[in-house]
């Protein structure tokens, strides 16, 4: 029984996510919500290349002031460079996100809805590309939690918690056209045929990994962090110099992931190039990394945006690092990547990066917590231990149910939260059960991010 659970769950999943996210997004007024903040600016390629066909983004008078969407969002994603206008942000989003936007746009089309892009039909598509992608990961990542050999019950746990548990599950449907489900996505994708590739030595699971990692630079660059977890998805210094030797077994293979990541991150070079006759452009002006101040623990543990107050279920996983120290590679290797991560990530200028639920820039992570949190579930064979971590694990899941609806209906402010309003409005729901009886009210105004 629980191994056709996990054979469909991802499915059960995706449908599930789909009936709460047109509930929630495709009514009337939620719909003009959702490509918001940094959002619009991952998004934006896509109507300035099919419609409006301009790449330095004049359109956004049109799109952004005078059309009647939600004004409280408003938020200008272009930079400037050399006196020329560009995006902020990176294309690779848009590129997977090309065939939902070009679908909705030959509805639009079709059924004479307004055809600007940013219309009701573009958000239901968003909305379906997101999920999509998460099930994608999803996917990818039930594939990698089997190559490690868990049982199916640990599989379907593991996934749930991962989705229901973490910010995972709020990116995935209260703000989709921000970057980091698509990056989650690519990620799993990168971790299963690098994983499968030390197993199997087939060089074609490195030609799979190598577009993945191309997609996941394209998408956000720093998240080019990935690469740092080779070792660990190896498992072992034997597997990992065998890894290392076989790519000269197969030079043609080895070439064509090299020329597959190239010409992938070769793309928002060449857009560059169009915007600005300059190849190389730094599009985030004054903002950037402090690498001598990092922010380690206000990142992980502050009231205002830290990681593990806020997505609980992450801490719990990394109980999973117990069991993994008897094998000494892969503890030192992930204990390594992830004190990196969460390093390099607590050093941008803003260390809390904005309006956000939790710290969303580990949410493109969440696959390596999930399988330490695999690792602990499968090790707590006894009895007593494993009613334990099944109850934290719910726990941990409700926590962050009742977080992401207090965030959604401004309970948790998204960014000047602080001890006293954390306490004061701890697992209560009371408000926003109060308000939705007598009226339905809208999804909170992130502000700046």
């Amino acid at each position: 029984m629980i191994s056709k659970i996990e054979k469909y769950i991802v499915f059960w999943i995706f449908l599930v996510m789909l009936c709460y996210t047109a509930r929630i997004n495709w009514s009337h007024g939620q719909w003009e919500r959702v490509i918001q903040s940094d959002g619009k600016g991952y998004y934006a390629y896509l109507p300035a290349v099919f419609i409006y066909h301009d790449l330095n983004f004049g359109f956004f008078q049109e799109t952004e002031v005078n059309k009647s969407y939600d004004k409280s969002l408003f938020y200008d994603y272009r930079s400037n460079h050399g006196g020329k206008v560009i995006d902020k942000y990176f294309i690779g989003e848009s590129i997977l996100l090309a065939p939902f936007f070009l679908t909705a746009h030959l509805g639009a089309g079709i059924t004479q809805s307004p055809a600007d892009g940013y219309s009701r039909l573009y958000v239901v598509f968003l909305t379906i590309a997101a999920l999509f992608y998460l099930a994608l990961g999803l996917y990818f990542f039930q594939k990698t939690l089997r190559l490690y050999s868990f049982r199916p019950g640990t599989i379907v746990l593991t996934l749930m918690a991962l989705l229901f548990g973490t910010n995972l599950f709020y990116y995935s449907i209260g703000e989709v056209a921000m970057s980091h489900v698509y990056s989650f996505s690519m990620v799993s994708v990168f971790i299963y045929q690098l994983r499968r590739y030390f197993n199997t030595l087939n060089l074609v699971n490195l030609v799979f990994a190598s577009i993945a990692l191309g997609l996941i630079i394209l998408i956000r660059p720093v998240n080019g962090l990935v690469v740092f977890s080779v070792p660990f998805l190896a498992g072992t210094p034997g597997a990992f110099i065998r890894g290392i030797r076989n790519l000269k077994e197969g030079r043609l293979l080895v070439f064509l992931s090299v020329l597959c990541f190239l010409a992938i991150v070769s793309i928002h070079l060449i857009v560059y190039k169009f915007q600005t006759g300059d190849f190389f452009v730094y599009s985030y002006g004054s903002e950037g990394f402090d690498f001598l101040h990092p922010h380690v623990m206000d990142f992980l543990f502050s009231y205002k945006k830290g990681f593990f107050i806020y997505t609980p279920l992450c801490l719990i996983a990394l109980l999973g690092l117990i069991p993994a120290y008897t094998r000494k590679f892969e503890f030192f290797a992930i204990l390594f990547f992830l004190m990196l991560v969460v390093y390099s990530l607590s050093c941008w200028w803003m260390w809390y990066y904005g309006g956000s639920f939790s710290a969303r820039v580990m949410v493109e992570y969440l696959p390596f917590f999930g399988i330490l949190l695999a690792g602990l579930v499968n090790w707590a064979v006894r009895k007593k231990i494993r009613m334990l971590v099944s109850g934290l694990i719910a726990l941990s899941i409700m926590v962050n149910q009742v977080q992401t609806i207090q965030y959604r209906y401004y309970m948790i402010h998204w960014s000047e939260m602080n001890r006293q309003k954390y306490w004061d409005t701890f697992l209560n729901i009371k408000p926003v059960i109060e308000k939705k009886w007598n009226q339905d009210i809208p999804a909170r105004d992130t502000g700046r991010k």
